[in-house]
């Protein structure tokens, strides 16, 4: 049912219009105003479908009302009827231009006015079927975008949330060195957060160093590199440690195919760095070793090789008569021979033995208390031939009462017998060696064994204590021999007696070699008082 709105000063002019809107259709709902300025605020409460505006007072004429009526939303369209005298087609022409939709002279035609008005309301169903067509299509293109900001929000929480799980730093960045995307994992290794990085300067985030090598970086990729991939970037974090990352740089293009940002993904590999490198030193340790070990059975064949000779030729050369008519004085030297050779190699088995036995684990040891001091003057004594065939002079000193030491006396010996023996080789002719015994610094036990040879250099401790090294020297000026198990096996048996070596050596100064036997390690005995 179609509103209608008729405005007019004059009662019965305005009686005369509301009988012409009545008999447009069979039921028309129509309401009179002798003042615009009601219509207008009446209109904008319930919108009419037509307006009939005839004469009106001079303070808000017809043209006004028109503007007026215009500038209400809902009536932006509605149809309007100026009602004009004929012959005042200024008037006419001024309605038009505010915005009516038809003019018609007054006294008005009935038939006319109905066709009139009839076309109008029929046009103005029409824009309203359109409006209301328009306005269900606004709202439902408005929750089909809200449905799309909700999903692409949704969308990139869930990208968000699975880029943050990612255990490498993830960021993108524009021409112009600021960051547009960083994820948890580096806002959390640079202390911040990730929103908090949005917009920021990569110099202010990452530091004046580091951001200036990214932003070179950045500024070759957006050069036409398109991509930087696998290089290594060392990174202190905040704790000052040097991190190795392995980054991947690459082009985010527009649908102009123009580089407009770059994405970094930054994977932290110091882990496997300290692998390879741990893997590394493994592979040239056992190398070393493989070699060492292969030098010293080679050395080992050679020494065994040495009294086995003497042995089986002597032996050969009695029970064959190649040495001439037995002659028992000749014969009783040469057994000597080969019981010194057999001795030697007893010598060099025993090591070898103890050396696996040390190394296995499986090396007993039998405590008990001994004299320190008495099983070095034993060792001195046995070292005597040794020593003057070498044409070195033995020399012992010893300060103050020291209490019997709980080890094994025997092994003790074999230390001390291994110390002094290699303290003779080493020392030239005419040398000394000074075996010294007595309380160390912290009311142990000390034997002192220095030589007065060439030494040992610092860099080459290592190999001369490794339990299957040997330094090597000069063949002609150092004929030393022997396979060097001597120190190594020193040092491993006073390990299972609870005791330790030291050695103190400069090149071309001779070395010292220390046996401490700690505090806990000596014989406690209560002294009685009478």
């Amino acid at each position: 049912m179609p509103f209608v709105v008729v405005i007019d000063d004059r009662p019965a002019k305005r009686r005369q219009y509301l009988e012409l809107a009545a008999s447009i259709e069979a039921d028309v709902n129509i309401e009179g105003f002798a003042n615009p300025q009601a219509a207008i605020e009446a209109s904008a409460d319930i919108p009419p479908d037509l307006v009939v505006i005839g004469r009106t007072p001079p303070a808000l004429n017809g043209i006004r009302a028109i503007r007026r009526f215009r500038r209400i939303p809902e009536c932006g369209d509605v149809p309007v009827i100026v009602l004009v005298e004929p012959e005042d087609r200024r008037q006419r022409f001024q309605a038009l231009e505010a915005g009516a939709s038809d003019v018609l002279a007054d006294p008005v035609d009935q038939g006319e006015f109905h066709l009139r008005a009839r076309n109008l309301l029929a046009a103005w169903v029409r824009v309203k079927k359109i409006q209301m067509r328009a306005d269900l299509l606004e709202r439902s293109l408005a929750a089909k975008e809200r449905r799309y900001r909700r999903d692409l929000q949704a969308t990139r929480n869930s990208l968000r949330g699975i880029v943050d799980t990612v255990p490498a730093m993830v960021s993108v960045s524009d021409r112009d060195g600021n960051y547009v995307f960083v994820n948890q994992y580096m806002a959390s290794f640079y202390d911040k957060g990730p929103e908090e990085t949005m917009g920021m300067p990569i110099v202010e985030v990452l530091g004046k160093s580091q951001g200036e090598r990214e932003i070179a970086a950045n500024r070759e990729v957006f050069s036409g590199a398109g991509t930087l991939s696998g290089y290594e970037e060392d990174i202190t974090d905040l704790h000052g440690m040097a991190r190795t990352f392995l980054s991947t740089k690459s082009a985010l293009r527009d649908d102009a195919n123009r580089i407009v940002n770059i994405i970094t993904v930054s994977q932290d590999i110091t882990f496997r760095k300290w692998v390879e490198a741990e893997l590394r030193e493994a592979k040239n340790a056992a190398e070393a070793a493989s070699k060492v070990k292969t030098e010293f059975l080679a050395n080992v064949s050679h020494e065994l090789r040495t009294p086995l000779n003497a042995i089986i030729g002597f032996s050969e050369g009695m029970s064959g008569d190649l040495f001439g008519e037995p002659s028992l004085d000749r014969y009783r030297d040469y057994a000597g021979h080969i019981s010194e050779s057999a001795r030697h190699l007893k010598a060099i088995i025993d090591d070898i033995l103890d050396i696996a036995s040390i190394e296995a684990g499986g090396l007993d040891v039998l405590e008990g208390e001994t004299d320190a001091a008495s099983v070095v003057m034993h060792t001195v004594a046995s070292l005597k031939d040794l020593a003057a065939q070498a044409r070195v002079t033995v020399h012992v000193e010893r300060s103050g009462s020291l209490l019997p030491v709980k080890t094994d006396e025997e092994r003790f010996g074999q230390i001390l017998k291994n110390l002094m023996s290699n303290a003779v080789k080493f020392s030239p002719e005419g040398g000394k060696v000074r075996v010294e015994i007595g309380e160390s610094p912290d009311g142990g036990v000390c034997i002192k064994v220095q030589d007065s040879g060439a030494g040992i250099a610092t860099e080459d401790l290592p190999l001369a204590t490794d339990r299957f090294g040997q330094l090597v020297g000069d063949p002609m000026s150092d004929p030393i021999g022997g396979m060097g198990l001597g120190l190594p096996l020193s040092i491993g048996l006073a390990e299972l007696l609870g005791a330790s070596v030291e050695i103190d050596s400069q090149k071309g100064k001779g070395t010292t070699v220390s046996l401490i036997f700690p505090p806990e390690q000596l014989a406690r005995r209560s002294r009685m008082t009478g």
